[in-house]
């Protein structure tokens, strides 16, 4: 089956892919650290301090993801033009890459994660405006959404497993504190804007990154709260009330996750913006990540460093 994607950017039409649809290699690990307005490309494998094979410069981004189907990299941001907007950029990816196209809606204030599900459509968890927004091809820079979830109240993590076509939204409860409302994750069935199928509580823990690993398993990093530092392993059938199979320490707030195509899980962590690994395949609780890979050589490890992580050609 032959395949084409388009992405319009001012009057100029910019072909993606075209032809038959090949298995794209997504082997590649990119960390964006804010402070350094770049993303950074790894290759494998990967050490501690390992130096990068390039950096895409963007302006402090608070998340990225790419399109599994194409390759595309979306690249949420806090400062292109004076205000919030989203990158999206095609393959492939060395140090002189520029956005195809950017857009600022109006709407979004404070974008959070990014997930991108099996139909080529991009959604956007916001914690100031308590939407999820889904923003659809052709992208532009005039692009708006065109679809809003409202049930969370304060939604940070975000995931979408398009295999088992369910999504996933980490609420922070209103102050990330779980005072105003309870702490939680919502599991919703497709086409991802009707009422949630489950539940699932966090306590006073704040679920600031969500991953779905091949077997439809719910990794949930808990960024701020009681449990802060671990990562809660929901197995399916999701229920309301389900509790974690059971769970991981990454030893530091939570504020990415990913999955490389061997199904080791990497973490990004709140203090540094530092990586660290669980070797897969992960079927226990674990006390201690399997590798602390820290931060690309020549950046510099700091608090809220952390700006997205994940894995792309």
């Amino acid at each position: 089956m032959s395949r084409l994607r388009i992405l319009f950017v001012g009057a100029a039409v910019l072909a993606l892919a075209a032809g038959p649809a090949a298995p794209l290699s997504l082997g590649r690990m990119y960390v964006a650290q804010c402070f350094s307005n770049r993303v950074f490309i790894l290759a494998p494998p990967f050490s501690p301090r390992r130096l990068p094979v390039g950096a895409v410069a963007q302006a402090c981004t608070n998340a990225l993801a790419f399109d599994p189907s194409n390759g595309m990299m979306a690249v949420a941001s806090g400062a292109v033009f004076g205000k919030l907007s989203i990158s999206v950029y095609s393959p492939p990816f060395t140090s002189a890459s520029v956005p195809a196209v950017t857009f600022a809606p109006p709407k979004l204030q404070h974008p959070r994660q990014l997930a991108w599900d099996g139909a080529g459509n991009l959604w956007v968890s916001d914690d100031l405006s308590n939407r999820v927004y889904e923003f659809r091809p052709p992208f532009s820079a005039s692009s708006k959404p065109a679809a809003a979830i409202t049930i969370a109240m304060q939604p940070i993590g975000l995931a979408v497993d398009s295999a088992i076509r369910l999504m996933f939204i980490g609420d922070a409860g209103g102050t990330r504190t779980c005072a105003a409302a309870p702490c939680r994750i919502y599991v919703i069935p497709y086409p991802y804007t009707s009422a949630p199928m489950a539940t699932i509580p966090l306590e006073k823990s704040v679920s600031t990154a969500l991953a779905v690993d091949r077997r439809g398993r719910l990794f949930a990093g808990i960024g701020y709260g009681k449990f802060k530092g671990s990562i809660r392993v929901y197995a399916p059938p999701f229920a309301t009330g389900q509790k974690p199979a059971f769970t991981l320490d990454a030893g530091d707030g939570v504020m990415a996750l990913a999955f490389d195509p061997a199904q080791n899980l990497y973490a990004q962590l709140f203090s540094t913006g530092g990586v660290v690994r669980f070797n897969g395949p992960i079927t226990r609780s674990l006390a201690a990540p399997s590798m602390r890979l820290g931060c690309p050589r020549a950046v510099t490890c700091r608090k809220k460093n952390w700006a997205g992580l994940a894995f792309g050609p």
